[in-house]
């Protein structure tokens, strides 16, 4: 975990140097997370089946992967100091509300939050600087850098057994050593995935006209999840992961909709021991429930 310290006090580096050339827009302030009312019935359990769908994209034979192991520790970087700790005070609210395991303050971040004036290079920089934090994936973040939008995120991830024991890797053959003798089952996944760390990229030129509270709530929703706004082109639910690529003077969400909240509960409170077409299930009657009720806000 030293490293993750060393790795976030770099990327503070790189993103505070990248910020000398365009200053941020957010100002710190305070909102209520819930904000948005939904549609009733039917059509909103297809939507919410869609939203969970598009969002959740692990394939069904694997179980999807979230933060298990270590209590998620957000941080924000490129801003100015108050700019970041407005984000970052945010991002911890939010999980309080969505009932994520949350480290205490001082904790040594896995939630990074970065902002610069080009994702692409930010992304490519510190592949060179620090190749640890991709290893296994560098190609991806950098593909991913390379997409049209303002933002870019990527997950460090490790497997663990039924235990909750690391299935250590091989690296000379390319697979995983299973140390322990359980039998196969179609409905208990002998390994599964977690969620190690988390980065996101935001590029300053989205963040015109947005508040730090819209910023954050965007920002835990990618970080504490593996919610990918690319994915939802063609969803009409209300959700955060719009407010950076919506036209300016557009109608956007000015906080975390109830949507994102009942996803990100849902999501970082599913059973572990199933596989994702069963866990989609399950965070889809979360939701449907979750909607169907007042959910209280963090004070």
């Amino acid at each position: 975990m030293r490293l993750l310290t060393i790795f976030a006090l770099a990327l503070a580096g790189s993103a505070h140097a990248a910020a000398q050339d365009g200053p941020p827009s957010p100002a710190p302030e305070k909102s209520d997370i819930i904000v948005i009312g939904e549609k009733e019935g039917e059509q909103r359990e297809r939507q919410v089946r869609a939203f969970v769908r598009d969002l959740t994209d692990t394939p069904g034979s694997q179980p999807i992967a979230r933060f298990d192991r270590d209590a998620v520790c957000p941080a924000a970087v490129g801003l100015t100091d108050a700019q970041d700790a407005a984000v970052t005070a945010r991002m911890r609210r939010v999980a309080a509300a969505a009932q994520v395991r949350l480290a205490v303050p001082g904790c040594r971040p896995n939630a990074l939050v970065i902002f610069a004036r080009k994702k692409q290079e930010l992304v490519k920089a510190l592949l060179a600087a620090h190749p640890a934090y991709f290893k296994g994936d560098e190609d991806r973040p950098v593909e991913l850098s390379k997409r049209p939008g303002p933002a870019v995120a990527w997950y460090l991830q490790d497997v663990i057994d039924r235990n909750g024991v690391s299935v250590p890797l091989n690296n000379e053959r390319g697979y995983r050593i299973l140390g322990i003798t359980d039998s196969p089952s179609r409905i208990d996944p002998t390994t599964r995935p977690i969620i190690v760390a988390s980065v996101v990229v935001i590029e300053y030129r989205a963040l015109a006209g947005l508040t730090t509270t819209q910023v954050g709530d965007y920002a835990a929703m990618r970080a504490f999840t593996r919610a990918d706004p690319g994915r939802l082109k063609r969803s009409d639910a209300p959700t955060i992961l719009t407010v950076l690529e919506a036209p300016m003077g557009s109608e956007v969400p000015l906080t975390l909709t109830r949507w994102d909240l009942a996803y990100m509960r849902g999501y970082n409170n599913v059973s572990t021991n199933r596989f994702a077409s069963q866990q989609r299930a399950e965070i889809g009657k979360t939701m449907v429930r979750d909607l169907e009720t007042a959910i209280p806000s963090e004070e």
